[in-house]
C-alpha cells in the first residue's frame, strides 16, 4: 500500500472513532453528596448528569458518588472542588458560612424565612448573586441556589419539644457553624459541632441527646433507627448552593460551559421540586417507623428567645451586612 493510501486508511480509522478535526475527548464530572437514597440531593445530581450529557451531545459524561464515598460531610465536599478531586457538589449554607465565608451566616439564622418560596425569594435576588460571587475567590464556580435543607426540625431521645424550656440540658448536635451554636445556647442546650459522617453513630450511642434535621434527612438516611421524637420546631431553612471547580470549568470550550450552566439551572429546579414533594411524604414514614411526631404550637415563644443568636451573627457579618439582609428578607416576604 502507497503512503498515501495508508494516510487515508488512517485518517478513516480516526473518524470511526471519533477522533477526526473538530473533535473533543469527552469531559467526564464526578458528581459528589454526602446523602443517600432519593434524597433530593441525588435526584437533582442525576438531573445534573443527564441535562449535561443531553445539551453537550455526550461531551460531558458524569459519575455519582452519593453517601459520602469521596469525602465526609459538606465542607469536605466543597474542599473537594476546590482541590479537584470532586467535580461538582450542593453545599448548604451552615458550613458556608462557618468555614468559607461568613457572609452566608445570616441565612441560617432562626425564624429568618417563613416559607420555602420566601428563601427562594431571596437566594435568587441580588443578594444571592452576591454571595455567589463571593465564592470564585475560593476557587469554584457558583451555578445557582437549588433547593435548602429543608425547614430543619427537632430530633430528640429525651423528650419532645413542645416549649424552649425542653431543650434545656440537652446535648444537641449541631452544623459547624457559630449560628447554630448561638442557636441552642440560647435554648438552654448544650451543642455540640459535628460532621455529618460522625452524627449517625453519635445518636445510636447516644453521645448526643438529639440534633435538628429536616424530615427527609432523617428518612434517607434512616434516623428513625435512632430517634425516639420528631419535633416540628421550623427553625431555620438553609439554601443550598451548587458547585463547580472553577478551574476546570473556565478551561472547558464555550459550548461546554453552555451545558454546565444548563444543568446547573436543571440541577437547582429539580432540587426544589423533589424537595417540597418529599416533604409531604416523609413526615409519614416517619410515624410508621414509630418515631413520634409533634406540632409545636408557639413558635413565637422560641423566637422571643432568638435575639443572642442574632447578636452573635452580628458581630461576625457587621451591622451593614445584617441589614441589607434584612432588608431582602423583608423585600421577599
Amino acid at each position: 500500500m502507497t503512503i498515501g493510501k495508508w494516510a487515508c486508511a488512517l485518517a478513516a480509522l480516526g473518524l470511526a472513532l471519533g477522533l477526526g478535526a473538530g473533535s473533543h475527548a469527552q469531559t467526564v464530572l464526578k458528581i459528589a453528596t454526602g446523602v443517600v437514597g432519593d434524597n433530593p440531593r441525588n435526584q437533582a445530581s442525576e438531573e445534573f448528569g443527564r441535562v449535561a450529557a443531553e445539551a453537550s451531545k455526550g461531551k460531558i459524561k458524569s459519575e455519582m458518588f452519593f453517601n459520602n464515598q469521596l469525602a465526609r460531610g459538606e465542607a469536605a465536599h466543597l474542599e473537594g472542588v476546590q482541590l479537584g478531586t470532586i467535580d461538582v457538589t450542593p453545599v448548604g449554607s451552615a458550613p458556608l458560612g462557618g468555614i468559607f465565608e461568613p457572609k452566608f451566616l445570616p441565612l441560617d439564622l432562626p425564624f429568618l424565612f417563613s416559607t420555602q418560596e420566601h428563601a427562594w425569594r431571596v437566594v435568587d435576588g441580588p443578594l444571592g448573586q452576591e454571595l455567589m460571587k463571593l465564592m470564585e475567590a475560593k476557587g469554584v464556580k457558583s451555578f445557582c441556589f437549588g433547593g435548602g435543607w429543608g425547614f430543619r426540625n427537632m430530633l430528640s431521645n429525651k423528650r419532645p419539644i413542645v416549649h424552649p424550656d425542653d431543650m434545656k440540658g440537652q446535648t444537641i448536635r449541631v452544623q459547624e457553624s457559630p449560628t447554630y451554636v448561638a442557636m441552642m445556647k440560647a435554648l438552654g442546650a448544650n451543642p455540640v459541632p459535628m460532621a455529618w459522617g460522625e452524627v449517625y453513630l453519635a445518636m445510636k450511642q447516644g453521645t448526643v441527646d438529639g440534633m435538628e434535621l429536616p424530615v427527609f434527612v432523617v428518612v434517607s438516611d434512616k434516623f428513625y433507627e435512632v430517634t425516639k421524637y420528631y419535633s416540628l420546631t421550623q427553625h431555620t431553612y438553609p439554601p443550598v448552593l451548587w458547585f463547580a471547580n472553577l478551574k476546570k470549568y473556565n478551561a472547558m470550550p464555550a459550548d461546554l460551559k453552555e451545558a454546565m450552566d444548563k444543568a446547573g439551572k436543571a440541577a437547582c429546579l429539580k432540587d426544589r421540586t423533589a424537595e417540597m414533594e418529599k416533604g409531604k411524604q416523609d413526615i409519614e414514614i416517619l410515624k410508621k417507623h414509630g418515631v413520634q411526631v409533634n406540632e409545636v404550637a408557639d413558635l413565637n415563644a422560641f423566637r422571643q428567645r432568638m435575639a443572642p443568636a442574632y447578636e452573635a451573627v452580628t458581630e461576625k457579618v457587621g451591622k451593614p451586612w445584617m441589614e441589607r439582609v434584612a432588608a431582602a428578607v423583608k423585600a421577599a416576604e
